[in-house]
C-alpha cells in the first residue's frame, strides 16, 4: 500500500528535472535548444489535463522524454531518475511497496505518480479478487456497529420514555462530484455514477431504521425520486435548498407515525451586504411533538456549514446565527432560574474539526475571538476585531434576537426576527421597522460596532461587540473522536482522514452511538464512494432517551 504524500513538490520534480537532463542529451547525442523544444504548448496542454501545477510539470517532463530520448535514454532514465523519485515520493521505510527500478517504465511511473495524489491511496474494492471484497465489506459492517452508551439500558417506549434513533449522512451531490471530478479520477467510475449511489445510500438509510433522518447535499432535481422509499415507510420531510445558485440542500425526514410537526424554520446564513455572511450555506430546524404526548416536543436541527478551512470565522458567525434560531424555536419560558428549553439535537457537516474554536464554542458555550486569526487561532499579520455580525440584524452575543427578548421581557413590538430569509421576503431594509417601531433609537446604535451593552430590565442585559459569544445550551457530542484504544475517529478524508460530521445533544440522554471507524481502520477501507460505501462521507447515528411530559 502506498502511503499519501506530500513529498511531490514543484520543487523536487524541478531539482530532479534540472540535475538528470544531461542524460538526455548525451543518449541523444543531440541539443535541445528551448526554442525547438515545444515545451510551452506541452505544458499548457497539461496545465488544463492535471488537477495541479506539479502534475502538470511532472507529466510535460515525461512527455517530453518520450517524445525526444531513445530507448536507452529510457533505460537511464528509469534507472536514474526514477529511483531516486520514487524514494523521495515514497520514502525508504518497510512498510512501503519496494519499485525494482529496471522494471518501471515511463507509463508505470506516471501511474504511480497518479496514484499518490488519490484521496485517499487505499486498495480499490474494484479491482480486488471476489473473496478480498467481501473480506472488506465485512471489516466495514464490522466497524460500522450499533453500540451501547454509558449504562446502556436498552429501554423500549413507555409511558414515560420514548426511544428517538437520529441518522446524519452527508450523501455527496452528484453534481458537485461532477464538478470537482478530479477528486475522484482514481475511483472507479461506475461507483460514482448517482444510480449506483443512491441505492447504497438508501439502503443504508432505511437500514438505520431511524425515527428522524438529517442528510446534507441532497440534490433538488434528485429529491422526489430519492424520496419515495421513504414515503412508504411513513417519512415526513422538510427540504432546503442552499440560497442563490446552489443546486444542493439539506433533507430532514421524520416518521410520521411517531412525530407531528409544530413549528419549522428554514434558516439562511446569507444576508447581503454582510461580508462575512455572504455563503449560500443553510439550516432546516424542527419542533415535534409526541403523537402519543403531544405535551412532549423535542427540537431537531441540521445544518451543513462553510467548507473553507481557513474560515473559521465565518463558521463562527454561522454557528451564532444558528443557535439564536435554535434558542427562539426551543424557548419554552422564564422562570426565576432563568429561561427554560425544549431537548435539542443538532446534526450535520460542520467542516470543522474536533477541538477547534467553534466546536469548543457549540460545547463549551462560550469563545473569545477578539485578536485570534481567521482560523481563530493565534492572531498572525490579521486578526479578529470586537464585532463579527453587524448589530443591524440584531442577533446578540448571547445567540438571542433582539427583538424577540423585548417581546418575552417587555411585551413590547411584534418579536421578529431580522434576518433576510428569501422565503419570506425579509430584505434588508426591514431592521429599519424594528429599529422604528419596537424600540428607542438610542438603545441599539445599529451603525456602531463598538461595544454596546443594553439593559433591557433591571439585572438582565445584552451585548454588542464584546469580542466573545456565548449561549445557553449544555451541547455533548455524541462521539469522543478517540476510541478506547486511543485512535482518532474520522467521517471523511480531507487531505487525511478526518472528522467533520457531528450529533450534538442536550436535554435527552444517549444510550447508543452508530460507531465510526478510526484513521487506522480507514487504512483498510477503499477509496469512497465504492461499491460498499455510497458517499465520500461516513453516516453518523446515535439513539436516545426522550422523557415524556406528564398531562397536565
Amino acid at each position: 500500500m502506498i502511503p499519501v504524500t506530500p513529498l511531490l513538490t514543484a520543487v523536487t520534480v524541478t531539482k530532479t528535472f534540472r540535475r538528470n537532463i544531461h542524460v538526455i542529451l548525451f543518449h541523444c547525442k543531440k541539443v535541445y535548444h528551448m526554442t525547438t523544444i515545444p515545451l510551452k504548448h506541452l505544458l499548457i496542454k497539461n496545465l488544463n489535463k492535471e488537477a495541479s501545477g506539479v502534475e502538470a510539470l511532472f507529466s510535460t517532463y515525461v512527455d517530453l522524454i518520450e517524445s525526444n530520448a531513445s530507448e536507452s535514454t529510457h533505460r537511464e532514465f528509469e534507472k536514474s531518475i526514477m529511483e531516486p523519485y520514487l524514494n523521495t515520493c515514497y520514502g525508504s521505510s518497510s512498510d512501503h511497496r519496494s519499485y525494482d527500478a529496471s522494471t518501471v517504465t515511463f507509463k508505470d511511473a506516471l501511474k504511480n505518480h497518479e496514484s499518490t495524489s488519490s484521496t485517499p491511496t487505499n486498495p480499490d474494492l474494484n479491482t480486488m479478487p471476489t473473496n478480498d471484497i467481501c473480506r472488506v465489506q465485512q471489516n466495514y459492517k464490522a466497524m460500522r456497529t450499533w453500540r451501547k452508551v454509558g449504562r446502556g439500558r436498552n429501554l423500549p417506549n413507555s409511558e414515560k420514555n420514548c426511544v428517538i434513533r437520529l441518522f446524519s449522512y452527508n450523501i455527496l451531490a452528484q453534481y458537485l462530484l461532477e464538478m470537482h471530478s478530479y477528486l475522484y479520477k482514481h475511483h472507479n467510475q461506475r461507483t460514482l455514477e448517482w444510480e449506483t449511489r443512491k441505492k447504497l445510500l438508501i439502503q443504508e438509510i432505511l437500514e438505520a431504521q431511524a425515527t428522524v433522518i438529517c442528510l446534507q447535499e441532497m440534490q433538488e432535481d434528485h429529491l422526489n425520486e430519492f424520496l419515495k422509499p421513504f414515503k412508504e415507510h411513513k417519512y415526513n420531510h422538510l427540504y432546503k435548498k442552499r440560497t442563490n445558485d446552489k443546486k444542493d440542500g439539506l433533507l430532514l425526514m421524520y416518521r410520521s407515525d411517531v412525530f407531528d410537526l409544530v413549528e419549522y424554520e428554514n434558516v439562511e446564513f446569507f444576508q447581503s451586504d454582510v461580508e462575512i455572511l455572504n455563503r449560500d450555506n443553510v439550516a432546516i430546524i424542527v419542533k415535534l411533538s409526541l403523537k402519543d404526548s403531544p405535551e412532549t416536543q423535542i427540537v431537531i436541527a441540521t445544518t451543513h456549514l462553510l467548507y473553507n478551512p481557513k474560515r473559521d470565522d465565518i463558521r463562527l458567525c454561522q454557528t451564532q446565527i444558528l443557535i439564536a434560531e435554535l434558542e427562539r424555536i426551543a424557548f419554552i419560558k422564564n422562570t426565576s432560574r432563568g429561561p427554560t428549553y425544549h431537548p435539542i439535537i443538532l446534526a450535520g457537516d460542520f467542516n470543522l474539526q474536533p477541538k477547534s474554536g467553534v466546536y469548543k464554542f457549540i460545547t463549551e458555550g462560550s469563545f473569545l475571538y477578539m485578536g485570534k486569526s481567521r482560523t481563530l487561532g493565534p492572531a498572525d499579520h490579521r486578526s479578529l476585531s470586537n464585532s463579527l455580525i453587524p448589530p443591524h440584524l440584531y442577533v446578540t452575543d448571547s445567540c438571542q434576537h433582539f427583538c424577540i427578548l423585548l417581546k418575552r421581557l417587555r411585551n413590547r413590538g411584534e418579536g421578529k426576527v431580522m434576518l433576510e430569509n428569501s422565503e419570506k421576503g425579509l430584505s434588508k431594509t426591514s431592521w429599519n421597522s424594528c429599529d422604528k417601531n419596537q424600540f428607542r433609537k438610542d438603545e441599539v446604535n445599529v451603525r456602531n460596532k463598538n461595544f454596546q451593552k443594553i439593559q433591557i430590565l433591571d439585572g438582565h442585559h445584552v451585548n454588542f461587540g464584546s469580542g466573545s459569544l456565548t449561549h445557553p445550551f449544555k451541547f455533548r457530542s455524541v462521539y469522543s473522536h478517540i476510541d478506547r484504544n486511543g485512535q482518532n475517529e474520522a467521517t471523511t478524508h480531507q487531505d487525511g482522514w478526518v472528522t467533520v460530521d457531528y450529533i450534538f445533544f442536550s436535554e435527552v440522554e444517549l444510550i447508543e452511538r452508530y460507531t465510526l471507524p478510526t484513521q487506522k481502520q480507514c487504512k483498510a477501507v477503499s477509496t469512497i464512494p465504492n461499491r460498499e460505501i455510497g458517499s465520500d462521507h461516513f453516516s453518523t447515528g446515535a439513539t436516545f432517551i426522550l422523557r415524556k411530559k406528564l398531562r397536565q
